[in-house]
């Protein structure tokens, strides 16, 4: 596969339309080859700390004058966003939510970010979760007229709960989308119950 992370030294010298061009598809494959799994999961087996520290501190992959894709945070409408504890004790949260691009240009979410949060990252239990899924979220085309939707029982957002921070029922948390071309949107999610935590020993308790 197409390295995804092309840095924009090599975008200035080929042409920031080829390039956005290439990415957009290169992204679109990732987002359809993860989509096409009808297995239904939650977040019942989570990373090794090992497992989280590319999804920190990873730069932008362009500056924000791509062409085209500007009114990205205006055109996408985030909806049905909602959060819950899943695991043992307060430290990670599942976000779920659709994204919907009622515009006719395609637009990319390039990063999520939350305060609460000190890593956010793609997730599916009964699958294998290698990098593509962990950084789902920083490569996921929204075609044209399209919704997207991670729902319980599929694929969804992650939250490692940030030290200092607390993320009870009841409360919202605001997290930023961030899209190729540099616009961003801040949509609340609200924190409700908790998963039930499956007993140690269940056939499908995976906790680790």
């Amino acid at each position: 596969m197409r390295n995804l992370y092309v840095s924009w030294k090599n975008i200035r010298a080929t042409g920031k339309g080829a390039v956005l061009g290439r990415y957009l598809a290169s992204a679109l494959g990732v987002s359809v080859l993860l989509f096409a799994s009808a297995v239904h999961a939650d977040s019942t087996q989570l990373p090794h700390e090992d497992e989280l520290e590319t999804e920190t501190g990873k730069p932008r992959f362009v500056a924000a004058d791509v062409p085209g894709q500007e009114h990205a945070a205006d055109d996408v409408s985030i909806k049905s966003a909602w959060m819950q504890h899943v695991g043992v004790g307060q430290q990670y949260v599942a976000a779920y939510f659709e994204l919907e691009n009622d515009s006719d240009t395609s637009y990319l979410v390039d990063r999520i970010s939350s305060s609460s949060c000190s890593a956010m990252f793609g997730y599916h239990s009964d699958l294998e979760v290698g990098t593509l899924t962990r950084q789902l979220f920083t490569h996921l085309t929204l075609p044209a007229k399209q919704m997207v939707v991670f729902p319980p029982g599929g694929y969804h957002l992650v939250c490692k709960v940030a030290e200092g921070k607390m993320i009870n029922q009841g409360m919202s948390v605001p997290v930023q989308f961030h899209f190729l071309g540099g616009s961003e949107k801040t949509v609340s999610f609200e924190v409700r119950a908790p998963k039930t935590h499956r007993p140690a020993g269940s056939s499908d308790s995976k906790l680790k």
